[in-house]
């Protein structure tokens, strides 16, 4: 038994010691601690800085930078909720309500089984501190519910479909759909455990009904490709991102001309979890 003990982990030694005879079992208790049990609670939290924000392809900060961040819940491996929130502008001279930020609140149920997972979901879109400078203008909240399955290819890497669906966009009464599929692969380095490397991208459609209100926003198609790496719990990401929205459209849409035009996005984030840090 000296030449195992020798030879093995404390981990392996616990187990040999769990099943061997009374007399080994008593003398493992002596130096080993019993396993931990995975935890039932985590918080997630990170934050982000981007050089524009864009949402669905559409630039939400006037093309200039947003800083970021969220806190998540997680239980059971299934329930989730959070909170996360971004810089924005949307100024009144373009007709908008120049909200201080956006806050999203957001909650579901997350689970994976083998290679697929399922994130199903509801989320509440807040602009605090919006300006009502027009007659008859309304605030921009709105929720959307959301159903994301994802296949992952063992280390090689995933595709992920979006389904998010709301009857009320952008609080103008009107149904809106959005629909995408968004790949990426993984590009594992072996000489360097820490650090890894991935390319990814979306191709996706959104659809906005006419609103009560007579605004009657263009459906359009929109597109981001791009690579990051990343490093323990920070992530460096660029990509190209646009739409198929003209000038004119962006601006039936938006209020601005140049909001949904094509551009190259940086960003850099910081996400970890309370039991990563244990």
């Amino acid at each position: 038994m000296t030449t195992i003990a020798n030879g093995a982990s404390k981990a392996f030694l616990s187990i040999v010691a769990f099943l061997a005879a009374p007399t080994l079992a008593q003398a493992a208790d002596m130096s080993l601690p019993a396993p931990l049990e995975p935890s039932v609670l985590d918080v997630a939290f990170g934050v982000a800085g981007v050089s524009d924000y864009r949402f669905r392809g559409v630039s939400q900060t006037r093309k200039n930078p947003a800083i970021q961040g969220y806190v998540e819940l997680k239980a059971f491996d299934w329930i989730y909720a959070g909170v996360w929130s971004s810089s924005v502008s949307f100024p009144t001279r373009f007709g908008l309500t120049d909200p201080a930020a956006e806050v999203d609140f957001y909650a579901g149920l997350r689970h994976t089984w083998g290679s697929f997972t399922l994130d199903a979901g509801y989320l509440y879109y807040w602009y605090p501190g919006e300006s009502k400078n027009f007659p008859g203008q309304k605030q921009t909240d709105y929720w959307e519910l959301k159903a994301l399955p994802t296949i992952a290819f063992g280390d090689f890497g995933s595709i992920t479909g979006n389904i998010w669906w709301s009857s009320d966009y952008a609080n103008t009464g009107s149904n809106e759909l959005y629909l995408s599929l968004a790949p990426k692969i993984n590009i594992p380095v072996s000489t360097l455990p820490d650090v890894g490397f991935y390319i990814s991208g979306e191709i996706g459609k959104q659809w906005i009904k006419r609103a009560y209100n007579g605004f009657n926003p263009k459906d359009f198609v929109t597109w981001n490709l791009g690579g990051g790496l990343t490093y323990k719990a920070m992530t460096l990401d660029v990509r190209y991102t646009d739409t198929n929205l003209s000038k004119s459209e962006c601006l039936g849409n938006t209020g601005a001309r140049t909001w949904c035009g094509s551009t190259v996005v940086g960003k850099i984030a910081f996400d970890t979890s309370l039991s990563k840090l244990k």
